[in-house]
This record gives C-alpha cells, sequence and structure tokens, in this order.
C-alpha cells in the first residue's frame, strides 16, 4: 500500500537499459528498490558506465511487483540535498539526489533537472523543470515525444478528465516512466507533507556545495541536430467536435494546466493549376480569417495563438483560443 512518504517511482524504460544502469549505480542506492519477481535481466554494464549497485535488502513495502530496478522519491527516508530547488538528476554527484550517469555523460548535464512541487494555478503541483543544455522531453500519453525543451517547466501531475496520463521522462537516450502515487488512503497526511514540503523550499537555505558558478553546465559541446526551444506545448485531451471545414479538440498546456480548444482547419486537395491553385488558397486563407474574427469578437473568448503565416502565402492551419 503507498503510504503518505510516498511521491513517485520512477522506472527505467528505455531499450539500451541506460535508466537501468543509472537507477542501480551505489550513489542512488538508497532510493533503488529491486525487483520483487522475477529476474532483472538485461546486457553486462559497459567499462564505461558506474558500477552498478542495488541493496538487495530492501523491501518494497508498497506492495507492487515488478520485474525491473526502480527509484522512489519520498518526502522524509531521503530529503533533497537542495531543498530549494527539490530533487536534483545530472551526473555531480556532489549536487545531484540522483545520478542519470558518469560526469561528461553525452548529453546530460551536471545538473540536468529537478522534480518538486510548486504552486501553479493556485494547486500544488509536481513539476519537472529542466536547467540542462540539451534539453529534456516529458511524453504524455505518447505525446511531446519530439518536443525537446530546456529551461522548462512540465507538470507531471497534471489533470485529466478521464484516467491518468502515463508519463515517460527522456534525456536522449535514457528513458524513465513516473508512476504518480495515488494516496486515495492518506489523502490528508500526503498534502500536509506537500504543503510542508512547499514551506521548507521557501525558507530554507540552499546547501555550500550547490553556490558554485556554472554548475549547471554540460561539458560535452552539444549536437548541432537538437536545438531545444521554449515555446509553449500542448497535448490534446478529447476531441470536442469536427466537421467540413475543420475538427476541434480539447487541449492542456503542460507547464500552466491551462485547458484549451484547439482547431485544426482541414487542408483541401490543391489544384494542379497555378493559377487556379493560387485562388483556391487565398479562398482557403479568407476562410480561416473569418473564423479568426468571428473568435475574436466574442467577448468571453480570447485567441491565443493564431493562424501564423496566415498573410505571408503560407497555409498554416491551426487556431488555439480558450473562454
Amino acid at each position: 500500500m503507498e503510504g503518505p512518504d510516498l511521491i513517485a517511482t520512477l522506472i527505467p524504460s528505455d531499450d539500451d537499459d541506460l535508466a537501468r544502469n543509472a537507477f542501480r549505480h551505489e550513489d542512488n542506492q538508497k532510493r533503488c528498490l529491486p525487483p520483487t519477481r522475477g529476474i532483472d535481466e538485461g546486457p553486462a554494464t559497459s567499462s564505461r558506465e558506474a558500477t552498478p549497485a542495488c541493496a538487495q535488502s530492501i523491501v518494497d513495502d508498497y506492495g507492487t511487483h515488478e520485474h525491473k530496478h526502480r527509484l522512489r522519491l519520498t518526502f522524509n527516508k531521503e530529503p533533497p540535498k537542495d531543498p530549494t530547488k527539490g530533487y536534483a538528476f545530472g551526473t555531480d554527484k556532489q549536487k545531484c539526489d540522483v545520478l542519470l550517469g558518469s560526469r561528461g555523460a553525452r548529453g546530460t548535464s551536471r545538473v540536468h533537472f529537478h522534480i518538486t512541487f510548486d504552486l501553479i494555478g493556485g494547486k500544488r503541483r509536481l513539476v519537472l523543470t529542466d536547467c540542462s543544455t540539451h534539453g529534456t522531453a516529458v511524453i504524455y500519453n505518447g505525446q511531446a515525444r519530439e518536443e525537446v525543451r530546456h529551461h522548462f517547466t512540465w507538470i507531471l501531475n497534471l489533470a485529466k478528465g478521464e484516467g491518468e496520463w502515463k508519463i515517460v521522462v527522456h534525456v536522449r537516450r535514457l528513458k524513465f516512466k513516473v508512476e504518480l502515487a495515488s494516496h486515495e488512503t492518506y489523502k490528508a497526511e500526503y498534502n500536509e507533507n506537500v504543503e510542508k514540503f512547499l514551506n521548507h523550499s521557501r525558507t530554507a537555505d540552499p546547501p555550500l556545495g550547490v553556490l558554485s558558478i556554472n554548475s549547471y553546465l554540460t561539458t560535452v559541446i552539444p549536437s548541432q541536430s537538437l536545438t531545444p526551444g521554449q515555446r509553449p506545448i500542448y497535448i490534446h485531451e478529447e476531441e470536442l467536435g469536427r466537421g467540413s471545414f475543420g475538427r476541434v479538440d480539447r487541449v492542456v498546456n503542460v507547464s500552466t494546466g491551462a485547458i484549451y480548444a484547439h482547431k485544426e482547419f482541414y487542408e483541401p486537395k490543391w489544384e494542379k493549376d497555378a493559377e487556379h491553385r493560387k485562388h483556391q488558397q487565398e479562398k482557403w486563407r479568407n476562410q480561416i480569417r473569418r473564423e479568426i474574427r468571428i473568435m475574436m469578437e466574442h467577448p468571453y473568448v480570447s485567441i491565443t495563438t493564431q493562424v501564423r503565416g496566415i498573410d505571408n502565402n503560407r497555409c498554416e492551419r491551426n487556431i488555439l483560443f480558450r473562454s
């Protein structure tokens, strides 16, 4: 059974066993849970990886039966080294609570990201905040797989109309699932722990070891093919409706939890004749402009992202609005 001290369980999910080997590192031993059923088989750790070590005496007191090594984030048993920022993940042994690889590992910064609690929109949110050079991707039910960001925040306990989001954190080829604790039985005690965590993060002083300059920079030159941005990420939750001109979906901003309606306009089959195609495209753009004007004239609706490039001969076809 999940107690009020448990925040989340991290489960390796990449095919190269990078997360598995990282979780078994001796510096992650106190948070590591060995398989409770079956044998955790996989390729032997290469000589470049840190020597795995995981205390086999640890008992999974939450009653789950997994075939993989996992890590648990908890409030009291292993609090973060720097309570002002939360649990740090990266390659620096001094600053990180969870090591994701050896120092200088390609694509992983000394401190790559933090997992912590924050107040967003008046709600207590468990968030992942990237502070790396190369960036991180957080996948929700298979969505946003290619949306790599740096200096960006994702809400991990993002609300969903039905069910829960299946979340995977992706740092280059290393991937792990985030399984949030439910706390249906210990809801009051868990909320009290979250409030204590937030209060402590606001009032605590950072440890002396984390005050050095450039502590978050990786020693590896970034790949030119990876250029993470900071533009918002919206994930689709459900379809609201569709017609002959387009479809409307309910989408969520992963950084704020704000809900929007996203309209995608169907692109027509373009005429082969250049002159006919030009008139056809202009007619199509005029229809989109008309849709935007109607929405902007509505007193209770604001358009957050208009159709980019609509007036410079490009045929973008998305519009985002909320009431």
